[in-house]
């Protein structure tokens, strides 16, 4: 019950307590009135009785003469004069009583005459009294008054408890952690100083959450990022390199190495400043190509020397790629000093599986090669990666992916999501995969970003979607399923329209065991455009979760705005944490970022008891990968 409803309901019965407590005192006070009165005019009668009282027969004609009279107009029924059981007097009234009425009888001595006793039977007092409504409109009126009264009374202590009932209210979503859902004006709220300290709380807590955000980004920033440049640094490369080649998702990927190895000279007769100056433009030049290529990342690989990654890339246009490079950076603005810069790149393609000492290695030995020969500057260390071998045609991509759409040839495999070993997953996630023209199989890693790049990502996430919410719905075991879509189709007004009408089909539990995830690289470049279309999935029902976070270092604000379920670690912080204080700390700060709130971490890419065992005592909630189970296909029980 409310607080408004509880007081307006006590101040009600104590009213109406008050009136009836005001009417039973009234009516015992009136009767014990009356009953007082009666007695009185039995005395009275007594005490003339016993004055006129005389023995002798002339002496009982004269009481005949005036007794009956007086008895007459006291009301009295029956009077009778005793002299021990004899009688000697009795008076009777002709309006006598029935068998069912009520009387009463008083027995009195006569003071003058001591061996004579009275005795007299008389109406209770008011019994013969007009009962009707007319007869007591006086108390029906004062009754309905304080009624009429009590009804405005409650009327103004509802509107003037109103400002309690809505600070009642907020008290009451911010206990269900439903703050957004809050409509009214906090100012109509009462008392005004308690809801202008819950709005100053409310304020500190999201400069708190805020001020967390930052911090956690300022700890990965100082671990992962080049201090000078602001991209990612030696450890972050590596990290990423090592989970690109244990990805089994990732066919095949190339490195490139770019050497500035004029850096040097300019540092030393032009100044630290120039020298930055040129890096800086140099990063931001590279920064711009790299957007071209899905998942490709730069890294400060030394002083002088920047890393290029790039997923799911061949040799063929990985040397084109590094020609791309050679061309921005000759158009840097360099010193006049300098009229033929020094650029040299050395590049190697590499597989899964591949040790990443070994890739690195190489690529080393590669950009030593292109210092050496001189000319274009540019060396790449073959190795037989070509389009054949990687499944990779960019030709072939739109006809291969229209025909899997068309046939209806996608697969979903799912892999478990696991609080321990030997334990049911919590939450099975949708793995999608297709085979091209040799029957090999591919993952999404593989064929999503080129599915974006022919236009047919939207149509892509709707098969998939219409699959995860068949499988749903078909399922004989409850069983919560993860599926991931892009933020591209989500921010489409018609995928979003058409996603909403799906969901609202189904009912509010089945929704409950649908996690929608997104990337976090996507999240952070559209984070404000995202707000409306996952909170309207959030209204629904359905979970939220971030895969791939701490991948890039950004801001995590979009944990408390999104109201986020669960948030997966990207496998380079995962792979090895155990021997990696500096993941260690990247990890704790993430957990830590979530503490406090309803998000929960899971780590992805767990493959040694070791890693699960550091990770589960970092805070992490559950962890997937091929430490608890392998990929399997979806197979309804």
């Amino acid at each position: 019950m409310r607080f408004t409803n509880q007081f307006i309901a006590t101040i009600t019965l104590c009213v109406l307590a008050a009136v009836l407590m005001v009417l039973v005192g009234a009516g015992i006070s009136f009767y014990q009135m009356g009953t007082a009165y009666q007695q009185r005019q039995v005395d009275a009668v007594v005490r003339l009785v016993d004055e006129g009282w005389r023995a002798g027969a002339e002496q009982q004609e004269s009481i005949d003469r005036w007794l009956p009279a007086l008895l007459n107009v006291n009301d009295i029924i029956d009077f009778s004069v005793l002299d021990g059981q004899r009688t000697l007097y009795r008076y009777q009234s002709d309006n006598r009583l029935s068998a069912s009425e009520l009387s009463l009888e008083y027995r009195r001595n006569l003071a003058a005459h001591p061996e004579l006793s009275v005795q007299l039977v008389l109406r209770p007092p008011f019994y013969e009294i007009d009962h009707s409504l007319a007869a007591v409109s006086g108390l029906t009126a004062a009754i309905l008054l304080v009624f009429v009264g009590l009804l405005f009374s409650l009327r103004w202590f509802r509107r003037q408890l109103r400002g309690a009932e809505l600070l009642d209210l907020r008290g009451q979503l911010i206990l269900d952690g439903k703050l957004g859902l809050l409509q009214h004006n906090p100012q109509e709220e009462w008392p005004h100083h308690a809801s202008q300290a819950l709005d100053k709380l409310i304020r500190d807590l999201k400069d708190a959450g805020k001020e967390r955000s930052r911090f956690d980004t300022f700890i990965r920033a100082n671990v992962f990022v080049d201090k000078k440049i602001r991209i990612g640094n030696r450890v972050f490369f590596d990290n990423r390199l090592d989970a690109a080649l244990n990805d089994p998702a990732s066919h095949s990927g190339a490195l490139l190495l770019v050497e500035l190895q004029d850096l040097e000279y300019i540092n030393y007769n032009l100044g630290y400043e120039r020298g930055d100056e040129l890096l800086s433009s140099a990063s931001v030049y590279l920064g711009h190509l790299i957007r071209r290529y899905p998942g490709a990342l730069q890294a400060r690989y030394t002083g002088n020397t920047f890393a290029l990654l790039f997923p799911n890339l061949v040799e063929s246009e990985a040397l084109e790629a590094a020609r791309q490079v050679m061309k921005l950076l000759q158009r840097l603005h360099w010193p006049d000093d300098i009229r033929e810069p020094a650029l040299f790149i050395g590049g190697v393609c590499f597989r899964f599986g591949e040790p990443l000492t070994q890739v690195e290695e190489e690529a080393e030995l590669a950009l030593r090669s292109a210092a050496l020969q001189g000319g274009d500057g540019y060396f790449m260390y073959y190795k037989g990666v070509t389009e054949e071998n990687s499944g990779k045609g960019t030709v072939r991509w739109r006809t291969l992916l229209g025909r899997q759409l068309e046939q209806d040839l996608i697969r979903l495999d799912r892999q478990g999501i696991y609080t321990g070993e030997h334990q049911e997953p919590v939450i099975d996630e949708l793995l999608a995969r297709i085979r091209d023209e040799q029957g090999r199989e591919l993952s999404a890693g593989h064929f999503i970003p080129m599915a974006e790049k022919c236009g047919l990502l939207q149509e892509l996430d709707r098969t998939i979607l219409l699959r995860c919410l068949t499988l749903l719905q078909e399922s004989d075991r409850r069983c919560t399923l993860a599926v991931n879509i892009s933020a591209a189709s989500l921010l489409n007004r018609g995928f979003h329209r058409w996603l909403i009408f799906e969901l609202i089909q189904l009912p509010k539990p089945q929704l409950g065991e649908l996690v929608i995830e997104l990337s976090e690289a996507q999240v952070s470049r559209h984070f404000q455009a995202l707000i409306k279309p996952l909170r309207a999935l959030k209204a629904l029902g359905c979970r939220l979760a971030v895969d791939h976070a701490g991948q890039d270092v950004v801001s995590t604000q979009y944990i408390k705005d999104y109201e986020l379920d669960y948030l997966k670690l990207h496998p380079s912080l995962v792979r090895d944490i155990d021997h990696k204080p500096v993941n260690q700390m990247a990890v704790r700060s993430l957990v830590g970022n979530c503490a406090g709130g309803r998000t929960r971490v899971i780590a992805v890419g767990v493959e040694t008891a070791a890693e699960w065992e550091c990770l589960n005592q970092l805070g992490v909630y559950a962890g997937q990968g091929y430490y608890f189970a392998r990929p399997e296909r979806f197979e309804l029980l």
